[in-house]
């Protein structure tokens, strides 16, 4: 499949109504927070009224899970369609670095939503549990090819795929704060830079081969810049039948 050229049918009056309100949702989470984040400046940033709003989803509590799932739906298509002729292990771990710095949404659009969705985990179970789903989807891919490069005899003896999914994980969201805080200092680009040399230390990879291999993600055209979050792409990404469980919602290795 090849991103934002596929051909889309027409949406239905009401996928497009609830494409509208998610991707609001998600713009004024990011900016402004999941505890204060208003129905009413909600229906003001998709562009409906507050009774629309209060038609599709009902209640707050509603909405902000249905945010949340339409977010991870989104990353998940996106990112699959990025990924999904990768067949090298090491290669499908460099391009997965790329993507969550560069991503499949504008980084503080992305990032600052999902760092308030950490900031609520703390003060509810109930985003604490979606946090935990976010984090099971991020890792889940990681650890894969972790383990065929352990089973192809690539990593460190000593190597526990488990720790390193955990390392590289706290590192991309540690990176994340300082790069939405300090942009002039702690750059996308040097985020990324950060993330492939940990990388390439803690699974012992060859420099001549992590440069062959960051190389080939460089000319890769799927890893460009990301789409922007409109609610087409929202739509297409509540509309995705193989989005039906929380394996096909994990990019896989090709």
């Amino acid at each position: 499949m090849t991103i934002g050229t596929e051909q889309a049918a027409p949406l239905d009056l009401a996928t497009r109504r609830r494409a509208e309100i998610l991707a609001g949702s998600i713009r004024v989470i990011a900016r402004d927070g999941v505890v204060a984040a208003k129905l009413k400046d909600i229906a003001r940033e998709s562009g409906v009224s507050l009774g629309l709003i209060q038609h599709y989803f009902d209640t707050r509590e509603n909405l902000v899970d249905a945010t949340f799932g339409a977010m991870m739906r989104v990353i998940s298509r996106e990112s699959a369609q990025r990924v999904e002729n990768i067949d090298d292990p090491l290669r499908f771990i460099y391009a997965m670095n790329h993507l969550h710095v560069f991503g499949t949404v504008a980084f503080p659009e992305r990032w600052g939503f999902w760092s308030e969705l950490w900031s609520g985990s703390g003060r509810s179970d109930h985003l604490r549990g979606v946090a935990t789903q976010v984090y099971q989807l991020w890792a889940r891919p990681l650890e894969s090819a972790l383990r065929q490069l352990a089973e192809q005899r690539r990593l460190p003896a000593t190597a526990d795929t488990r720790s390193l999914t955990l390392g590289m994980l706290a590192l991309m969201d540690g990176l994340s704060i300082r790069t939405l805080a300090e942009p002039d200092i702690v750059t996308p680009e040097f985020m990324l830079q950060i993330l492939n040399d940990w990388t390439s230390l803690q699974l012992g990879v060859d420099p001549a081969e992590a440069k062959t291999h960051l190389a080939a993600l460089e000319q890769d055209r799927r890893l460009a810049q990301p789409r922007a979050l409109t609610p087409e792409v929202v739509a297409e990404a509540l509309l995705d039948p193989e989005l039906t469980s929380p394996e096909r919602t994990s990019p896989q290795l090709a």
